[in-house]
């Protein structure tokens, strides 16, 4: 790893951290399409404990009437957009690493 690659753990960080929240929240929704609600399978509960304040934060702004799944969907979207905005920002401040292409 060179000086420049080593420089980017500000961004790096907390974008790993948020794509960590973005895949186990989509591991909710498919096992949401397995199992009911109210499951006592081990697996099921565990991504229900690590993505309940994800999704409990995303209920909160959504509308009553969506489906429960489809907040999962949102939860996944919002955490999206800000790995997006997070990229954003650090790069204004030079604290991201340049998308060249």
């Amino acid at each position: 790893m060179t000086d420049v690659e080593g420089s980017f753990w500000a961004y790096q960080l907390p974008n790993l951290a948020i794509a960590m929240m973005m895949y186990t929240v989509i591991g909710r929704f498919l096992l949401s399409l397995a199992f009911p609600p109210d499951s006592d399978k081990v697996v099921w509960r565990v991504f229900k404990q690590i993505t309940d304040p994800i999704v409990n934060a995303t209920a909160f702004i959504t509308p009553a009437n969506v489906p429960e799944r489809l907040i999962y969907i949102f939860a996944f979207l919002w955490l999206f957009v800000s790995r997006i905005v997070l990229y954003v920002v650090m790069r204004m401040y030079g604290l991201a690493p340049a998308i060249i292409g």
